[in-house]
């Protein structure tokens, strides 16, 4: 549990499976593993699950940047999708730049082989220890 009384990670991603492989100053590093749950009807895993991945690869990235510092939420999140995923994914989020109270961040996954299933662009309200929730 965080200082505000949060949740250290979201119930949704524990659900999926979503593991934390690194985590630096802008740089966070997520995993997850293709099962049956995640697939769309193709049998390639389903496009919000990459959103997912990809919002909380850039969460996470951008609590990273001070101590105290907590997520307010998404501002606005836009991914594109390049190729069909499948396997075990592994999505970096990276913060390129931050004022008081936002977040700019980009995020990528790439599958098994390294290739580049989808990216992504968010902007993340900023909240500090002992700060009011809106």
């Amino acid at each position: 549990m965080s200082e505000q009384g949060y949740l250290d990670v979201a119930p949704f991603t524990e659900w999926m499976g979503v593991t934390l492989m690194s985590a630096e100053a802008g740089q966070v590093r997520l995993q997850v593993v293709q099962k049956t749950d995640l697939n769309n009807r193709r049998g390639v895993i389903h496009g919000g699950v990459l959103a997912t991945l990809l919002d909380s690869a850039m969460a996470r990235a951008a609590r990273t940047m001070e101590e105290g510092l907590e997520l307010g939420g998404t501002v606005d999140l836009h991914v594109q999708f390049m190729a069909p995923a499948a396997g075990t994914l592994t999505a970096t989020g990276f913060v390129d730049s931050q004022s008081r109270s936002l977040a700019f961040c980009r995020g990528e996954v790439r599958d098994t082989d390294g290739v580049l299933v989808a990216t992504a662009m968010a902007t993340m309200r900023l909240r500090r220890a002992g700060a009011k929730a809106r």
